[in-house]
């Protein structure tokens, strides 16, 4: 049986808490949109792209700085001309790498208000760590079934300049596309946290006496509504950390989705994905603030990085991220510790993780849905002219023992974290001198983020 904090509470804390949980699970209306074809989970896509020699050579010489260049954009009996593309992410940064690149596509970047299918930007993603070309299906898969808002994706294989350039995870990009597909009301204020800075984890800001030796905002504005100093995230983050205990929960209610995050919080730790709010080094994520709730919408983004234990050989994610104490032996985020500090949203979290386990994680459901994923690309990836292992971890030999790594991460996951909310034990204590986890790259100038680089 679960074991869960036993406290009491009155009568109006536990019926507030059921209600919330309730209303924030039942899934929101599907809106029809031309791109739904686009991003059928079953389908795998068929992109062309023809680009110049001389402008591809442009781009790669450009890099590390990640370039747009013109190209035409094929897909079934659509053909879209002069688009812009790029490289997109770091791991498509390093000039001398063997592996494949990902692809950003713009579609207004050259030609004012084109779009496809309603949207401005395709993002094809190379799934060359942690969890390949798998992780992110399987993420958002669980994620949109419980009512979270997440990006839709599936796999596409590639022809460029008509050679085939391997499979990848076409992934839908969150921007103000994304807020009016998802959302009854999407003029609200998004903003991106790309690659960290200050207030990355909802810690409070200090700001230095010298201008000159303050870290920049980690939040840039990504709509039309959002403010360029973010002035609605500060209120939010001082929210977080000011709020008294006694009133913490009954607050963040009204200012969070906080049964989505609770849910967000258990889907993260189950699947391994580390670097978002609730694991190591934040960053990877948007805060939207529907204006129809009034309350701030956590959305994870770039979810390549589960199901993959001890990447690089220093991520113990298993070991260390505990699922009755949802942090990683680190100081985790405020939001995650003062919620972790307070009994009725850490029984909370662990009744809907308890059940969020079961239904989705169980080796027994989860583990079919791996190989059908695999099953659906595997003649697509026997043919992927890119070396067939992952970066992040060495002992890769094929796509078949990329799949094997993450059954047994499906396997050991599911055991740990069922004893581990079996019998919670003591809080976990933090570790110092812990290992480092890897930090973003540096983006380039023209990145949709147009952060400064954070040092």
């Amino acid at each position: 049986a679960l074991v869960v904090f036993s406290t009491v509470f009155g009568q109006g804390d536990r019926s507030s808490s059921r209600a919330a949980e309730s209303r924030s699970h039942k899934p929101a209306a599907k809106r029809a949109t031309a791109a739904d074809v686009f991003y059928r989970p079953e389908t795998v896509q068929k992109i062309q792209l023809q680009v110049h020699a001389d402008d591809l050579a442009r781009m790669k010489k450009a890099l590390p700085k990640r370039i747009f260049v013109p190209a035409t954009f094929r897909w079934k009996n659509q053909v879209i001309e002069n688009v812009g593309v790029r490289y997109k992410g770091n791991s498509s940064s390093n000039p001398r790498q063997r592996h494949k690149r990902s692809f950003l596509i713009k579609f207004s970047k050259f030609e004012q208000e084109q779009t496809f299918l309603g949207l401005e930007r395709v993002a094809l993603d190379n799934g060359i760590q942690f969890g390949s070309l798998f992780s992110e299906q399987l993420i958002t898969a669980v994620l949109r079934d419980l009512g979270i808002k997440a990006s839709r994706c599936n796999f596409a294989t590639l022809t460029l300049n008509g050679t085939y350039h391997g499979v990848y995870t076409n992934v839908e990009r969150i921007d103000e596309v994304f807020i009016r597909n998802h959302f009854a009301d999407g003029s609200g204020a998004l903003y991106k946290n790309h690659v960290g800075g200050a207030g990355a984890d909802l810690s409070p800001i200090g700001l230095s006496p010298d201008p000159n030796r303050r870290r920049p905002l980690a939040f840039e504005p990504k709509s039309a509504s959002a403010h360029d100093k973010a002035r609605d995230v500060l209120e939010l983050i001082a929210r977080i950390n000011r709020t008294p205990d006694k009133d913490f929960a009954r607050v963040m209610e009204s200012t969070i989705e906080m049964d989505a995050f609770l849910r967000t919080m258990a889907v993260m730790l189950f699947s391994g994905a580390f670097d978002q709010l609730t694991g190591w080094g934040p960053h990877n994520y948007y805060l939207y603030h529907d204006p129809r709730s009034k309350r701030w919408n956590y959305l994870p983004w770039d979810l390549d990085v589960g199901f993959a234990d001890n990447a690089f050989g220093r991520i113990p994610v298993i070991a260390g991220w505990n699922a009755a104490w949802p942090m990683m032996p680190r100081r985790p985020s405020p939001l995650v510790k003062r919620i972790i500090d307070n009994p009725q949203l850490l029984a909370r979290y662990r009744r809907l993780a308890d059940s969020i386990l079961e239904k989705y994680f169980h080796p027994r459901v989860l583990l079919p849905k791996v190989d059908g994923l695999y099953a659906r690309v595997k003649k697509d990836l026997a043919r992927d002219p890119f070396p067939h292992r992952r970066v992040t971890n060495r002992e890769d030999r094929e796509f078949s023992s990329i799949i094997t790594s993450i059954k047994n991460f499906v396997r050991l996951r599911y055991k740990t974290a069922r004893a581990q909310l079996d019998a919670p034990g003591d809080r976990p204590k933090f570790v110092r001198n812990r290992p480092r986890p890897p930090s973003p790259g540096k983006p380039s100038s023209d990145a949709p983020t147009e952060l400064r680089v954070v040092t």
